[in-house]
């Protein structure tokens, strides 16, 4: 087997050409899109907003309504679980719904649920994937902190206002957290409300000794990485993943070790969502989004996702929603196929998505783009923490050194991927939080994008990042409920199948959501409600008010709220 592996590598050897060391990495071309990971076998997450499911104390489930009971009979759903431990009773509820029968399809059986009407979304339980692309060798420094205002995110002028406090805690949602990284170490968040190695749940959350954030894939308190063979890179180990964005993120800054993180006295809170067999379940996500909300945490990272498919847009939405309004700031990477594909839960209203950059101020040719892209920061050629908490296979040091230019010896390599451009600004997200604790996590996000310089990309992917003028200006209008955007928007525009309908409230109040015709005649009432301040998002299936299909064609998508009606015109493609 390691004959083989030494093989594929002399191969790739010879494709590559390769810098000296300290050269700027830079991908040249974009890897295919990813196809969809199979579903985990016997398992459906559903979004429950009015209780019309029922678990006994053996984990026995039971609906409410007659349709949901026939099709928890028809499959074999018996048994269920909350997701969530410790929710809030009046918000949603997430729940597994669990099957023995081995015939029984995850996905026909979500799909079936959400046609009924009487759940807020339904799912497979999905496996996920991390947003990380291999790159060259080799870097030597940390371009994207200074070099000199060309490309970089403005860190040093920035940390000369604010270096962030022990209360903005950055989640890494992600493979684990080496917490014994002498560049890390020092900056794990240690959770007040327990204490460790008592087995009590002191803090009553749910999780026994909890000290420093959980393993949600593996269910225990060890949040630490562990090996990961990657099935699409010759079972390289990937367990580094989650380390080298906490080390982007919250590196220990001025400690005269290793690297300088962009939340520099901002702590780090692990959130490991891979288990033993080095899945990522939508499931453990989940968990791991309870734990953030039930937290309270400032800023959450996940350099994940999946990619669109029917139901994931509706599932993600209830879990960013439950998280934003719980004070939680999300910020995820938009994918690394470079193209305009939609990756969840960055496509969320609410979320700050980011794509990444390159050190020629360019977009790196990996990274995704398009409207629900937000805002941009460097991803190529970063260098950050590798994990030392377990034995790295010899393939995999071999490859690290090739590739990542590591040099064999201390705990740092590079990286390229969106995973790592969107730690950069979750870290500065938490100095701008620290800065300012009673802005709302909408203003912060909407503030970033503000702050950002305008570059002219070759495709939208928001402005760059420019971490100074977001910890030095104000935005705005800054209140309780008060967000700065209160727009309307549209995505994908031209659309085939589905569109997203995405809207903005700076207030709570009445807003109607319609679809016109050329002349001005109504296709689809949407929406008309009350609804909170904040984001919203409503998705059109392209039929009219009778369930039939509209002709390819121009519409105009109408609010109508107590600030005015607002307008975008929306194409339908064949």
């Amino acid at each position: 087997m390691m004959f083989r592996k030494c093989l594929v590598l002399l191969l790739l050897l010879s494709l590559h050409a390769f810098p000296a060391r300290g050269a700027l990495l830079h991908r040249g071309s974009a890897p295919p899109p990813h196809a969809p990971l199979p579903p985990v076998a016997g398992r459906v997450l559903v979004v429950d907003d009015v209780g019309r499911f029922q678990l006994g104390p053996e984990r026995q489930l039971t609906a409410t309504r007659g349709a949901l009971s026939q099709i928890l009979a028809r499959h074999g759903l018996s048994h269920g679980a909350a997701l969530w431990r410790g929710a809030n009773a009046r918000g949603p509820r997430f729940l597994v719904l669990d099957s023995p029968r081995a015939e029984f399809d995850p996905m026909k059986v979500a799909a079936e649920l959400r046609a009924t009407g009487l759940v807020r979304a339904a799912v497979p339980d999905m496996r996920v994937r991390l947003h990380v692309v291999p790159n060259d060798p080799d870097v030597g420094f940390q371009w994207y902190v200074d070099d000199g205002g060309f490309a970089d995110v403005s860190l040093p002028a920035a940390w000369d206002v604010e270096r962030g406090s022990g209360a903005a805690r950055i989640g890494v949602m992600d493979t684990g957290v080496d917490m014994s990284h002498p560049d890390l170490a020092s900056k794990i968040w240690t959770n007040p409300g327990e204490t460790a190695g008592n087995g009590v749940d002191d803090d009553a959350n749910g999780y026994v000794d909890d000290v420093h954030g959980w393993d949600f894939g593996d269910g225990d308190n060890d949040p630490n990485p562990h090996a990961v063979p990657d099935p699409e890179a010759f079972d390289v180990d990937v367990g580094f993943h989650g380390t080298f964005v906490a080390g982007v993120a919250a590196a220990a800054t001025d400690n005269g070790e290793g690297i300088a993180g962009a939340g520099w006295n901002c702590p780090v809170v692990p959130l490991k969502v891979v288990d033993s067999a080095g899945d990522i379940s939508l499931a453990a996500m989940t968990e791991a989004f309870g734990y953030a909300t039930a937290m309270h945490l400032e800023v959450l990272n996940m350099s994940l996702g999946v990619t669109d498919a029917p139901g994931v847009a509706a599932y993600f939405q209830a879990l960013v929603d439950a998280a934003t309004d719980a004070g939680v700031l999300c910020v995820a990477s938009a994918g690394n196929s470079g193209t305009a594909a939609l990756n969840y839960p960055a496509a969320c209203a609410g979320v700050l998505s980011v794509a990444a950059t390159d050190a020629a101020n360019d977009r790196a040719s990996f990274s995704n783009y398009g409207p629900t892209v937000r805002i941009a920061a460097p991803g190529a050629g970063m260098w950050s923490a590798l994990c030392q908490n377990y034995p790295i296979d010899e393939f995999s040091q071999l490859f690290y050194e090739v590739f990542f230019g590591w040099d064999a010896v201390t705990p740092y390599m590079g990286g390229d991927g969106t995973s790592f451009s969107s730690p950069l600004v979750a870290g500065a997200c938490a100095l701008v939080r620290s800065r300012h604790p009673g802005w709302p996590p909408l203003v912060v996000g909407a503030h970033m994008v503000a702050t950002g310089d305008v570059v002219g990309y070759d495709h939208p992917i928001g402005p760059r990042l420019n971490v100074l003028r977001a910890v030095t200006e104000q935005p705005l209008a800054v209140g309780p409920g008060q967000v700065v955007r209160s727009g309307l928007e549209l995505f994908p525009n031209p659309f085939t199948a589905e569109a997203l309908v995405r809207f903005e409230l700076a207030a709570a109040g009445s807003a109607r959501l319609r679809i016109l015709d050329c002349s001005g005649r109504l296709v689809r009432e949407l929406a008309r409600s009350e609804y909170a301040a904040g984001s919203h998002a409503l998705h059109w299936d392209g039929t009219d008010s009778r369930g039939v299909r509209v002709r390819p064609g121009m519409y105009l998508v109408r609010l109508d709220t107590p600030a005015g009606p607002r307008f975008r015109k929306l194409v339908r493609t064949r």
